[in-house]
C-alpha cells in the first residue's frame, strides 16, 4: 500500500464538511481537478469509497461517515505537532531547509525572467 498524505487527508474533511469539490478546492487553494485526484488517490490505497456522487451532489458513503472523525483526529494531531514545534523548550539544533528559486519567487508575488 501507498502512502496516504496529509494533503489526501485535507481534501477528504474538507469535501465532507462543504460537500463540494470546488469549495473545497477554493478553501485549501488549489483546483477542482487537483481535489478530484487527491480523493481518487485516497479512495485506491484504501480499497474504499468515500463519496457517493451525483450531478451537483456529493455525499459521504457509510464508510466514509465511519472514517471522517480519524481522518479530522490526523489532522488535529499535525495542528498539535506544528505548534509544539515552536516551543522552543521542545526542541535544540539547527533545521536548514532548502529551497528553489522558483519557490521564493512565487512567495514574493512575481516569478522572475529566466536568466539568458
Amino acid at each position: 500500500m501507498g502512502q496516504i498524505t496529509v494533503k489526501q487527508l485535507e481534501a477528504f474533511v474538507q469535501v465532507a464538511h462543504l460537500a463540494s469539490f470546488h469549495r473545497a478546492a477554493e478553501r485549501l487553494n488549489t483546483t477542482q481537478p487537483n481535489i478530484s485526484t487527491r480523493i481518487s488517490a485516497l479512495e485506491s490505497l484504501l480499497g474504499l469509497r468515500l463519496f457517493n456522487r451525483d450531478a451537483g451532489s456529493v455525499r459521504l458513503t457509510p464508510t466514509g461517515r465511519k472514517i471522517l472523525p480519524r481522518a479530522r483526529a490526523v489532522l488535529t494531531a499535525m495542528d498539535g505537532f506544528v505548534a509544539a514545534a515552536g516551543e522552543d523548550h521542545l526542541f535544540e539544533g539547527v533545521l536548514r531547509l532548502g529551497v528553489t528559486e522558483m519557490i521564493c519567487a512565487q512567495l514574493a508575488g512575481s516569478i522572475p525572467a529566466r536568466p539568458q
